[in-house]
Order: C-alpha cells, then sequence, then structure tokens
C-alpha cells in the first residue's frame, strides 16, 4: 500500500470521505494528483496516529503552493483527520490495537514434580532410541552404543535418588519466586497499557501523537542558512543543524508557514482533547 503523509500529525492526503463530505475542488484536485482513495487514506491516518509516524513525502510539491494554499490545505486535512478520529470506525480499529498492544502474562512454571516427569521420559526415549541405532550397527561397532545406554539409564535411576537429583523440593521454591517476580512485572505492564489505551477512548493516544508532533517542531531555525558541498548537496552551514535528525531537517524543509500553521492546528486540537 503506498503510503503518503503529509504536514503535522495530520498531513495525509485524503478524498474527504468524513461523513461523505466533499472538499473544496481545489484540495479536492490536488489530492486527486497522488491517487489516494478513501481505504488508503483511512489506513494512513490509522498508521499515523497509532505509529506514531510524522512522515512528509512531497515536501517540494507543498511549498510550490501560494501560503494561503498550504493554509488551506493544513485545516482542510486537519478537519477531516480530527473528525475521522471521532469516528465508530477509528474507535473499533482502536480498540483492536488495544487488544493487540496488551501484555502477554507469563506462562505458568513448571515445578519439580512434572519437570522430574519429562526428564524421565526424555531419558527412556533417549535409551530406546539409542537401542535401535545399536541393532542397525555391525556388531563390532555396538559396543560404544552400550555404553551410552548406560550412562542414559544411570541418569534415569539418578532422578530418584535424593542426594544426586536436582528436582527437590527447595526447586519449587525459586521457580515460585521467580514466577512471582514475572507476575508482579506483568502486572505493572497491565496498568500502564490501561492508562495508555483505555478501552473505546482513544484520546490519550492522540493527545501523545500530537503532543510528539509538538515537541519536534518546538526549534526549527527556519533561518538557518545551507550552502552547496563540493558533492553538490545541500549542507547547513552550522553544524550544530547539520546534526539534527532527519525529521527535524524535514520540517525545516516544509518552510515555517507550513510548520507554524500545522503546530496552531494540533495546538487547538489538544485542546479540545483535554
Amino acid at each position: 500500500m503506498k503510503k503518503l503523509f503529509f504536514f503535522l500529525p495530520v498531513f495525509i492526503f485524503i478524498l474527504g470521505f468524513t461523513a461523505n463530505k466533499i472538499i473544496d475542488d481545489k484540495l479536492k484536485n490536488l489530492l486527486q494528483q497522488f491517487n489516494v482513495n478513501e481505504e488508503t487514506a483511512k489506513s494512513n491516518i490509522f498508521y499515523s496516529v497509532t505509529g506514531p509516524s510524522y512522515y512528509i513525502p512531497n515536501v517540494k510539491m507543498l511549498k510550490n503552493l501560494a501560503v494561503g494554499d498550504r493554509i488551506s490545505v493544513i485545516e482542510s486535512m486537519g478537519k477531516n483527520i480530527k473528525e475521522y478520529t471521532a469516528t465508530k470506525e477509528f474507535v473499533e480499529k482502536y480498540n483492536q490495537l488495544r487488544e493487540d498492544r496488551k501484555p502477554t502474562p507469563p506462562e505458568e512454571p513448571k515445578y519439580s514434580a512434572q519437570l522430574k516427569e519429562e526428564a524421565r521420559a526424555s531419558y527412556k526415549n533417549s535409551i530406546t532410541e539409542t537401542e535401535k541405532s545399536k541393532q542397525q550397527m555391525p556388531k563390532d561397532q555396538q559396543a560404544m552404543f552400550d555404553e551410552i545406554i548406560t550412562v542414559y539409564k544411570q541418569q534415569l535411576a539418578d532422578i530418584d535418588d535424593p542426594e544426586k537429583t536436582m528436582y527437590k523440593p527447595e526447586m519449587d521454591e525459586y521457580i515460585k519466586q521467580g514466577y512471582d517476580m514475572q507476575m508482579d512485572d506483568y502486572k505493572n505492564k497491565v496498568a500502564e497499557w490501561e492508562a495508555q489505551y483505555p478501552s473505546g477512548n482513544p484520546k490519550p493516544m492522540i493527545k501523545n501523537w500530537i503532543n510528539t508532533f509538538l515537541d519536534k517542531t518546538a526549534d526549527i531555525n527556519f533561518e538557518a542558512k545551507t550552502v552547496k558541498g563540493k558533492d553538490g548537496i545541500l549542507k547547513f552551514a552550522e553544524q550544530e543543524y547539520e546534526y539534527k535528525d532527519s525529521q527535524w531537517k524535514l520540517y525545516y524543509r516544509a518552510g515555517k508557514e507550513t510548520v507554524t500553521a500545522a503546530r496552531k492546528f494540533a495546538q487547538s486540537w489538544l485542546t479540545e482533547l483535554k
């Protein structure tokens, strides 16, 4: 599936599918250039919010738009995405995601009695298989199999020897302690999961998505100078900016007007979610 994420967490090309609305012709024509259908748009929104993802593909095309058009597109995109995240369909997908991300409980431990019987069965099977292999070998080579069988039989006998067996009552206490620690960790993870993904309520996840975007775009210096290197590739004149991560550079290329409009929409949406 072709993923087309645009600016903001909200910058995704959508065909105005929410509530069967038809968006303005200017935006509709722009989106149609990317051949984005309704299902792809919905999938992209869900992927972006739950990822979370903040990918921006066609920055050049975005910056070729007039400033007023960029802001108009952002507002239209944001409105559609915000509405979709409030739909029953989105909440149902969220609930499935919630279950998929639920911590897995630790397996019930095996205690000494069960482990002993499993070991007994294993040694018996090894003895049987070794005896079969012995019968398939020439007489002059069967002696070495007898030695192996003798070792297995001794190990089988040692299982029930109180002085030699590893399967002792105190072993169960250590097993239980380990399991209790795993259960405590599991309960803590479940509590974190329930707080992060409350049933039927994707708002905390959406708030995290928006807050992360706001954090990532808080320190973009759109006045940073770039220079063309010997290889012909544009680089920042100051190393401070050259060392910034790819996401920071992506927002820089998107431009101040674009990111400012996106942040304004994000902050407004975040206020509504509180």
